[in-house]
């Protein structure tokens, strides 16, 4: 059991990656963003294609991570264009449709979990150590490295740094951040591109793991949002630690042979115990504040 739960982590750095990134997007631009899995696989497709065309593998890598970063523009620009007025469940209505349209792209284009499956590059497959009779690839300390990467750095630059400062602005008041000559739109369509950039790259860290289809890929979207919410959608280092855990206790379900096929259910368990946990503190408050 032990060993397994060792093993989720190799799952937990990517889980905390994609968590971070819809933490990053809620704060930076005030949006839940449901299609970003499906952008991030969108962008591992084209470069797995490429790479089936017989394009090396380097350039391939750059070209999905641009396709990635400039589909999820595209959809920010949209955002930006035609919403900006709207509210938080107006935009992330929008992204759920967006995600539909994406995933049926995707799978027309891909194909299905049964006809659609690619051989992804594995760089990060070898040994990096080795914890009972558990042999943790370097993949894992990529994802980690990566996840506490992302954790320091974006808070040192939103709490240090001018363009810190702007972004903030403009996630808490976009109204009032343009009025002083804050260059709202370039500057959510720059954090959209990000983004998409960021969540290509960890849809290509475990997409070998997954089986390599477009429809597995689109939705982890699902665990992202789990993860996401650990954090509350604002503490970074606490959706980084929520990564880790959602890992550990896949590897865990993994080890129970009574539920080992239901362990795909772990993200919307922590999903509804989450949401009935803070809403009993709501209420709990509310009770009390009369």
């Amino acid at each position: 059991m032990v060993n397994s739960v060792i093993a989720g982590l190799t799952s937990g750095g990517v889980y905390a990656l994609l968590g971070l990134c819809v933490v990053l997007t809620y704060r930076l631009v005030a949006v839940v963003n449901f299609a970003m899995a499906a952008v991030g696989a969108m962008g591992a497709f084209v470069m797995v294609s490429l790479m089936d065309a017989g394009l090396d593998v380097w350039l391939a890598l750059l070209a999905g991570v641009i396709s990635g970063g400039a589909l999820s523009a595209l959809l920010g620009a949209v955002l930006v264009r035609w919403f900006g007025d709207h509210d938080e469940r107006a935009k992330a209505a929008v992204t759920v449709a967006l995600y539909v349209a994406l995933m049926a792209i995707g799978l027309r284009l891909f194909g299905s979990t049964t006809t659609g499956a690619r051989r992804f590059p594995r760089p990060f497959d070898a040994p990096a150590f080795t914890v009972g009779d558990v042999v943790v690839p370097q993949s894992v300390l990529v994802s980690l490295a990566f996840a506490v990467l992302i954790t320091v750095g974006v808070g040192m630059l939103l709490n240090r740094t001018s363009v810190g400062l702007r972004l903030q602005a403009l996630s808490e008041r976009p109204a009032t951040a343009q009025v002083v000559g804050i260059a709202a739109p370039r500057l959510a369509v720059a954090v959209w591109a990000a983004i998409g950039a960021i969540s290509a790259l960890v849809i290509l860290l475990v997409a070998p793991r997954l089986g390599g289809d477009f429809s597995t890929l689109g939705k982890l979207i699902t665990t992202a949002l789990a993860v996401a919410m650990v954090g509350a959608f604002r503490s970074l280092p606490m959706t980084l630690a929520g990564g880790l855990l959602m890992g550990c206790l896949e590897g865990f379900t993994a080890s129970l042979g009574a539920v080992q096929q239901y362990r795909g259910v772990v993200p919307f368990l922590v999903i509804v115990v989450l949401l009935w946990w803070r809403s009993r503190h709501e209420v709990w408050d509310t009770a009390h504040s009369r």
